[in-house]
């Protein structure tokens, strides 16, 4: 069983990031992107729903334990003068924050976009990997 450190500050963002999730999610609207985030062994990945957005207007940085999307979605309306019946879909420029729970090499990052959806590869950093440690006859 491996020790693990955990930062008492990355808790309360994550548990902060709960909450107001939560309560955009009960007011009608979410965060954006979207995002999922997995532990791939040896990488994390995060998987961003970017519809709509061109790769060229997509931002991104990684610093420390955080992942940070930066860009800006706009839409063309078909007529400047159209009555909408309906307008769900966001316009404008967004930020989204996503901590990751290791230490990254973050020279290593890549990132790719297909279909609307952002891939961000964040391989761990050496000495975060697990390793296993052979023991020694006396």
């Amino acid at each position: 069983m491996a020790l693990v450190y955990l930062d008492p500050f990355a808790q309360l963002q994550t548990e902060l990031e709960r909450m107001v999730d939560t309560a955009f999610r009960q007011s009608g609207s979410r965060l954006f992107p979207p995002v999922n985030v997995f532990d791939a062994g040896d990488a994390y990945i995060v998987k961003a729903e970017l519809p709509g957005v061109s790769p060229e207007k997509i931002d991104i940085e990684v610093e420390d334990d955080a992942l940070t999307l930066r860009g800006e979605r706009s839409f063309s309306e078909p007529n400047p003068e159209a009555a909408f019946h309906r307008r769900e879909r966001g316009t404008g420029q967004f930020r989204r924050v996503v901590r990751i729970p290791g230490r990254l090499a973050s020279d290593e990052v890549k990132a790719e976009f297909t279909d609307g959806v952002l891939t961000v590869r964040l391989p761990k950093a050496k000495e975060a990997r697990p390793r296993r440690v052979q023991i020694e006859a006396a």
